[in-house]
């Protein structure tokens, strides 16, 4: 029989949910795709909870959960060169990127105030609305391949893409107690 592993305490736990949309933010810098960082995501997660642990409460929670997201994503890049049998651009490269998405350790309140309005305000949306502005901004679907799926030409496609931002706009706006 094996024995139990420590339960984590209340601390760790907030600690991991409260920097999970800055590590997803962080991922999504490393990685531009939105499906890419949700799974970076998941994988960061679960590594910090199996190294729970390890963690020193009196340290830099957020340095070591980034680093841990760093190391997932730069596995994540290898497995895909893998895959597409091409040559990576040197680490360097990428712990710069990396290095950049991070300085000033992360999003200030404002921002967050805004991030959290947004993602209010994106729920608001219809699910057609919200998943046609979420394959186009975050996964990068063209407008061109956005246009042919729904049998529009262009520009009604880029119409339909105004109007929808135009609305999230005026919610995050009100969310946030400014003037629409």
């Amino acid at each position: 029989m094996t024995p139990l592993k420590s339960q984590p305490s209340p601390e760790f736990e907030r600690l991991l949910e409260a920097h999970r949309p800055r590590l997803h933010a962080f991922l999504l810098s490393l990685t531009g795709s939105g499906a890419a960082a949700d799974d970076l995501v998941q994988e960061t997660c679960l590594v910090l909870w199996e190294k729970r642990e390890q963690f020193d409460p009196s340290g830099d929670f957020r340095a070591w959960a980034f680093r841990v997201a760093f190391l997932q994503a730069q596995n994540h890049r290898r497995r895909v060169a893998r895959r597409q049998h091409r040559e990576l651009p040197g680490d360097e490269l990428f712990e710069r990127i990396a290095d950049a998405a991070t300085e000033g350790h992360g999003p200030s309140e404002a921002e967050e105030r805004r991030h959290a309005a947004l993602v209010h305000c994106l729920k608001k949306l219809s699910e057609p609305h919200r998943d046609l502005l979420l394959r186009r901004y975050q996964d990068g679907t063209s407008l061109e391949q956005l246009s042919r799926e729904a049998d529009l030409n262009r520009n009604a496609m880029a119409q339909k893409l105004f109007r929808i931002k135009t609305t999230v706009a005026r919610c995050v706006r009100r969310q946030l107690g400014e003037t629409v």
